[in-house]
């Protein structure tokens, strides 16, 4: 392994017509992929290409937005999205008995962009981003965080539970909170949209190289605009990491794969 990407949607329909070139291009350059869930749907079809490709590991997700949408129906998240209707218990429940399949629990979190965060609908979130939190602890499963619009809430919820086990995905909280994040012994995932965006400049530069993983979040977050990402493009993440921290690019590449295999017992 000398790449890996910790957080890609590979069950979304822009990898419907070609996602095993897609899986082939990450492991030609030994790129490992961590396909993340967001729902009962997702969730199966990441087992799915767990068992399929020898480099894609599972993710079992409940993204904030599908984890309430039973308790509110009419709720929309802000892309072509589809959004189903389930019991969050029961997916809990599943992920229990195939927890040994997945490396990671994520992603999971708050989003307050939605397109109506209402009070209600923030406080739904919370108590379900609360009761997935001590499930994953139980389980003894990292988690991957999803934080729009909600950064300084997740982060004092997850240390309110004393949370160990982070993974911060393609987080845009300010440096006041990124200190707080390293300061936790939390890790911080960078996408390779970082080549247009100052902020991940910005982040790389105050985290330690201990504290940083690499992430696509593909189809999205592109470093390219109006192009589909794949996972492959972690390589410009440490391309640029490297550039940023002045190192060696092997010794960046080397230090981000130790630091995911300790953190997700690969």
């Amino acid at each position: 392994m000398k790449y890996i990407d910790v957080h890609a949607h590979l069950d979304m329909d822009r990898f419907n017509d070609d996602l095993d070139e897609v899986v082939v291009r990450a492991k030609e350059n030994d790129c490992f992929i961590v396909s993340s869930g967001t729902n009962p749907s997702a969730n199966r079809k990441v087992l799915e290409f767990s068992k399929k490709y020898e480099n894609v590991l599972a993710s079992f997700g409940i993204y904030p937005i599908d984890g309430i949408i039973r308790e509110f129906p009419s709720l929309q998240d802000d892309g072509p999205r589809e959004i189903i209707s389930f019991d969050v218990d029961e997916e809990l429940k599943w992920i229990e008995e195939h927890k040994d399949e997945c490396v990671l629990i994520g992603e999971i979190g708050l989003d307050f962009k939605v397109v109506e965060a209402t009070p209600e609908i923030r406080e739904a979130q919370i108590k379900n981003f609360e009761k997935i939190i001590e499930f994953a602890k139980r389980i003894d499963k990292t988690i991957l965080i999803h934080t729009r619009g909600a950064e300084l809430e997740c982060i004092e919820l997850l240390e309110k539970h004393n949370c160990k086990k982070v993974i911060m995905h393609c987080f845009s909280g300010k440096k006041a909170l990124i200190r707080r994040i390293v300061e936790n012994g939390w890790f911080l995932s960078v996408p390779a949209v970082i080549t247009r965006l100052d902020h991940f400049k910005m982040l790389v530069a105050m985290t330690p190289l201990e504290q940083i993983l690499t992430e696509t979040d593909s189809p999205y977050l592109s470093p390219v605009t109006r192009e589909r990402n794949e996972p492959v493009n972690v390589m410009i993440t440490v391309k640029e990491i490297a550039k940023i921290k002045e190192l060696d690019e092997e010794v960046v590449k080397e230090k981000i794969v130790e630091n995911t295999e300790k953190l997700l017992n690969l």
